[in-house]
């Protein structure tokens, strides 16, 4: 029987898929862990310079299974518990490796807060994204008050939050919600190549996502510190040297990512 989530290192992009297509990839307990593991596995692989995370049959995820909660509605539900599923998000935000999310239809409630960790989101025409917790009497509880308020801003995301509405692809791209725009015969393969190009990339891609989230948090002289920190980085690397030689050879470089 196949993984819930799949791995596959292709151009060096590894692709993460859910693979629940009849529960329109509803996220279980076992979805949560393996996406955990498979982001760990990702950054840990030399052979990886970038992240997709996608879901199988056309939807991207309709959200958390309700079974994820049936063992805890006579007792309730222990914080320990919720920073488990946190954690598997997290960790596409934590990687050091660009992370995009490959959004086609349902992407709701905890899918749209998947999608909201990683570090970019690329949207289909098929594309729906909705705030869904408060239809079940939940707030979002997987980073979304964190992250969303700093995409669209605290007064969207208030709204959004409130009302569950869906939001399709083009409001979705006009308000921050996502970046890349996607066509409709085949999204997955141009978020393929949206994210193989960010492979090949130099080390810079690998720095430049951190910077900026923790950035936000910093004050001015502690910003500028930590952007100086990483500059004398890149100089040291590889990349920065393979950039100046070809430009003065006439050629494309060839970047190692460091």
């Amino acid at each position: 029987m196949a993984e819930a989530v799949s791995y596959e290192v292709v151009d060096k992009v590894a692709h993460v898929t859910i693979r629940r297509p009849d529960k329109k990839n509803a996220m279980n307990l076992e979805v949560f862990d393996l996406l955990g593991d498979h982001a760990r596995r990702a950054g840990q692989d030399d052979a990886v310079g970038a992240v997709l995370v996608a879901g199988e049959g056309g939807t991207f995820s309709s959200g958390i299974d309700v079974t994820v909660f049936g063992d805890q509605l006579g007792t309730g539900v222990e914080p320990a518990f919720i920073a488990r599923l946190q954690a598997a998000f997290t960790a596409y935000e934590e990687l050091d490796k660009p992370t995009v999310a490959a959004i086609e239809g349902y992407c709701f409630g905890g899918g749209i807060q998947l999608a909201i960790a990683c570090h970019l989101r690329a949207v289909a025409p098929s594309a729906q994204l909705s705030v869904k917790e408060v239809d079940w009497g939940l707030v979002p509880d997987l980073g979304g008050t964190w992250r969303l308020p700093r995409l669209v801003g605290l007064g969207r995301a208030t709204e959004l939050t409130l009302t569950a509405r869906s939001v399709g692809a083009e409001e979705a791209l006009a308000s921050g919600l996502a970046e890349i725009p996607l066509g409709g015969e085949d999204p997955l393969g141009e978020a393929h190549a949206f994210a193989a190009r960010l492979a090949a990339g130099p080390g810079a891609l690998r720095r430049a996502p951190r910077l900026l989230r923790e950035n936000l948090g910093r004050d001015r002289d502690d910003a500028l510190g930590a952007e100086a920190a990483a500059q004398v980085a890149c100089i040291g690397g590889h990349d920065f040297t393979e950039a100046v030689t070809a430009r003065l050879q006439g050629r494309a470089p060839r970047f190692l990512g460091t």
